[in-house]
């Protein structure tokens, strides 16, 4: 995480193709026309701006999301720097297996989301992928927030392979997969680990996982890491050598998974079983 007055930027080596940008209550802010290579998700939490976005002027208030592709030179002036905040998602193409000019820059353009996709469920998405990746959750975990995200908001199109996938989800494809986590649950896997694998998309792998084991493959990393956690607890070992060993990025992440799993602390678990 990097930080400076009233910005933060959050980053995770293990997603190099994604940056959360937070930004809160800055004075005299204003940025002027620039692009980015990569797509940008924004969520205005505060305040109101006006916004330049190819040479046209727009409105964008509190509570609505805008959305910026590759390489389109745009613009934002906070009505009220000292009464502004927002969260901006920027994730490189190359993600989703594509090139920022593979985004026609040219094409009519409106950065403020189409009203279908204002939804209370896009904002919270939005906030929960910086949450993850504030409190360093597994890659599996943040990259499938983000799908979710992308196909909230109709930025993800899902490929016409999918309609007609058939029964590729009982296929040895998923059973690798599958495998692949019990074996490395430890590791920071990501879902470009997982696409290799299989030879399946990574935008349908999440669903295609899902359908067979009722879980999510980030979800089912994490219950394996939590049950790999409680036989380390029951053997006596200390929590923090066991959030570690268990290959959560500190005890306080451990913590977190552990009672939402287990319905009470590391802790008091442990002493319920020398009890």
């Amino acid at each position: 995480m990097t930080e400076m007055t009233g910005i933060i930027f959050l980053r995770d080596p293990d997603l190099p193709f994604l940056e959360i940008k937070r930004c809160d209550t800055v004075d005299n802010l204003s940025y002027k026309k620039h692009f980015h290579e990569e797509i940008s998700i924004g969520l205005i939490e505060k305040g109101a701006t006006r916004i330049w976005s190819a040479g046209k002027r727009f409105e964008a208030a509190q509570g609505q999301m805008v959305y910026f592709p590759p390489l389109l030179p745009h613009a934002c002036h906070p009505e009220n720097p000292a009464d502004w905040k927002y969260t901006m998602i920027f994730i490189h193409p190359r993600w989703l297996g594509q090139t920022p000019s593979d985004h026609d820059s040219h094409q009519p353009h409106m950065p403020i989301l189409h009203p279908k996709y204002q939804n209370e469920r896009s904002r919270h998405l939005i906030r929960s992928c910086r949450t993850l990746l504030q409190q360093n959750a597994t890659p599996l975990e943040v990259e499938s927030m983000l799908m979710a995200l992308m196909r909230e908001t109709g930025l993800l199109q899902e490929e016409a392979a999918w309609a007609s996938s058939g029964n590729v989800h009982t296929s040895p494809a998923i059973l690798r997969v599958k495998q692949y986590l019990d074996d490395h649950f430890k590791d920071r896997i990501t879902l470009n680990i997982l696409q290799d694998i299989s030879g399946i998309s990574k935008f349908h792998l999440i669903r295609l996982f899902a359908e067979t084991y009722h879980l999510a493959p980030h979800a089912y990393q994490n219950l394996l890491r939590i049950n790999y956690a409680k036989e380390q607890l029951l053997q006596g070992k200390a929590i923090a050598d066991v959030a570690s060993d268990s290959g959560f990025y500190d005890q306080s992440h451990f913590t977190r998974a552990f009672s939402g799993c287990v319905g009470t602390t590391p802790l008091r678990y442990a002493k319920a079983a020398s009890s």
